[in-house]
């Protein structure tokens, strides 16, 4: 008989009730128990998913329950110290929001923690699960548009932690998460602008170069050009566009279809706990393991540390503390 994954969730706010709906339909999943500070709102979610265990102290709730699998929903302040603490209760996978964490030292000691205690780490870039991005993915490493030499992405009205950090995420995805060698970057920042807690911008622009010289620009926030993940590739004998505004979610032109723009048929998609418990009985890694949620969270900090620094910034990133917390402590409101 299957193993049962008894779950819990940390944060029951709203990106919470998405980590909800994956487990109440995963037959192999049970959301067993729940945790947040406010009371009133726990009780709420409890009844909602109908889980009697609810706690107000996540570490009474490790120490108490027998769990599994957690999601850590909380405020992003509090990602990197969830996840180090949660690692050492002997669950055995991890799923955290994003952004992964404040900066680029706190998800290193996520990858180190979880390491040490032999917890799978995923971060949740969900959208690596959704079908015209794994397509996508498979066409560019077949050859569809040729070779690609230029990815362009758009985040409209996001700010990179929270919103550009999947644009970003999906834009290493579709190209097979190769490595990135150097990035340079700015942003603007009018009038001292937050978003859950965290410092943010109003506008960014990055420039960065993967390792084969392939070249991306990503343009995110408040005056961007059309589109939300809109991302469109160029490669020698064709292209591809994702998300297009006003389009399909997926479309190619290339020399098979003459020239002419064509929707092909979609996959199946799976979900991030589905791939969490596959990733645990077959040990390997996440779809969106913490690896790669560090490797596109260095490279959001590296558009901060472009910024800061007025150069180009070649990685690995050797700033650990966030590049934009270091610039509004310098002065910069």
């Amino acid at each position: 008989m299957d193993k049962i994954y008894n779950v819990a969730i940390i944060g029951c706010g709203g990106i919470s009730h998405m980590h909800a709906g994956w487990y109440v339909n995963e037959p192999r999943a049970s959301l067993t128990a729940i945790a947040d500070i406010n009371a009133e709102g726990l009780k709420a979610y409890g009844e909602q998913y109908g889980v009697e265990k609810q706690y107000t102290d996540y570490i009474e709730m490790l120490e108490t329950e027998e769990i599994d699998l957690v999601s850590v929903c909380t405020r992003p302040k509090l990602h990197a110290p969830v996840v180090i603490e949660t690692a050492k209760w002997g669950v055995k996978g991890i799923l955290s929001e994003k952004p992964m964490a404040e900066n680029l030292g706190q998800a290193r000691e996520m990858l180190e923690t979880c390491s040490e205690h032999g917890v799978k780490l995923a971060i949740d870039h969900q959208v690596r699960f959704s079908a015209p991005y794994q397509l996508a993915r498979q066409m560019i490493a077949e050859g569809a548009i040729g070779d690609l030499f230029r990815i362009h992405g758009v985040c409209s009205g996001g700010d990179l932690k929270d919103n550009a950090t999947h644009t970003v995420d999906l834009m290493r995805y579709v190209y097979s998460d190769r490595p990135v060698t150097w990035v340079i970057g700015q942003i603007e920042r009018i009038n001292t602008p937050m978003k859950y807690d965290l410092h943010s911008e109003d506008f960014s622009l990055g420039y960065f170069k993967f390792e084969d010289n392939v070249r991306a620009i990503i343009e995110g926030g408040s005056d961007t050009a059309p589109g939300y993940h809109h991302i469109y590739c160029y490669g020698t004998e064709g292209e591809l566009e994702l998300a297009a505004p006003g389009g399909p979610s997926l479309r190619v032109r290339n020399t098979a279809s003459g020239g002419a723009w064509v929707a092909p048929e979609l996959p199946s998609e799976s979900n991030p706990v589905r791939d969490m418990i596959a990733t645990i009985e077959e040990d390997r890694e996440h779809r969106s393991s913490g690896y790669q949620g560090y490797a596109t969270h260095e490279l959001l900090m590296a558009i901060y540390e472009s910024s800061r620094k007025r150069r180009r910034i070649h990685l690995p990133l050797e700033e650990m503390e966030s590049p934009l917390t270091l610039m509004v402590e310098d002065g910069w409101v």
